[in-house]
């Protein structure tokens, strides 16, 4: 399947979401790569074969409880990729679209660290199928360690303390939030809650679809600032 079918594939679930969210008065945000497009290309980048959003915590977990009335009649159903939530096709599950969830960065760094923390060992008891070939020797027995853990905790029960973990601080005041279910990497993005308060839309392909107000410091934050050159080397757009 080449990548314009997959692109239109991917535009009719994210049209899906818009409209979803839309009626339940809900927001999301395009993230990563499909944000990238939607500047740069007004579209999709050529090479993606998903596509990419964010919500904040309360957004999510509406959009969780509300899909089962949706999601069915399209075609479509939210599962879970280890402990990314997405949005895919009955028929055709390689079709998704992942969500990232943007949860409370406590203000106080040691906070900060322990709450980033625990959740990277939680991802390492989720973690299946592992390389350790990309790690050095303490990496190895720290991966090990966390994975043979998770070999005792079924799927259902990581996943409940993985967002539980994830919600902890979410009643507390800070100035940023983090995205809690990101790859080691951009969990460790503090990304300024003014930057992601609220939305504005952008012209993708034949639609408009949500963005973060503050989409040029978010991208700079996640690409660089050169983030408008079209590169490969080391990105995930």
């Amino acid at each position: 399947m080449g990548n314009e079918i997959i692109h239109q594939e991917l535009l009719t679930i994210l049209k899906a979401i818009d409209q979803i969210c839309s009626q339940e008065n809900l927001s999301y945000m395009l993230n990563a790569g499909t944000l990238l497009g939607a500047v740069r290309e007004k579209g999709f980048i050529a090479w993606d074969d998903d596509a990419d959003l964010m919500m904040h915590r309360q957004d999510f977990e509406a959009f969780a409880r509300s899909s089962p009335k949706y999601l069915p009649d399209l075609g479509l159903f939210l599962g879970y990729i280890g402990r990314v939530p997405m949005v895919a096709r009955l028929d055709k599950p390689e079709i998704m679209v992942e969500i990232m969830i943007l949860d409370t960065l406590p203000q106080s760094k040691w906070q900060q660290k322990n709450k980033i923390f625990r959740l990277k060992l939680m991802q390492g008891m989720m973690k299946k199928d592992i390389d350790y070939s990309t790690y050095d020797w303490k990496g190895k027995l720290l991966v090990g360690a966390t994975a043979l853990l998770g070999r005792v905790t079924s799927d259902e029960a990581k996943l409940e303390k993985y967002r539980q973990l994830s919600m902890l601080g979410n009643d507390q005041a800070s100035d940023y939030v983090f995205f809690a279910n990101e790859r080691f990497r951009y969990m460790n993005l503090k990304i300024k809650r003014s930057m992601v308060d609220q939305t504005v839309r952008l012209p993708f392909v034949d639609t408009q679809l949500l963005a973060p107000v503050g989409w040029d410091a978010f991208l700079r934050l996640y690409y660089g600032d050169d983030y408008m050159i079209p590169k490969r080397d080391n990105y995930y757009a």
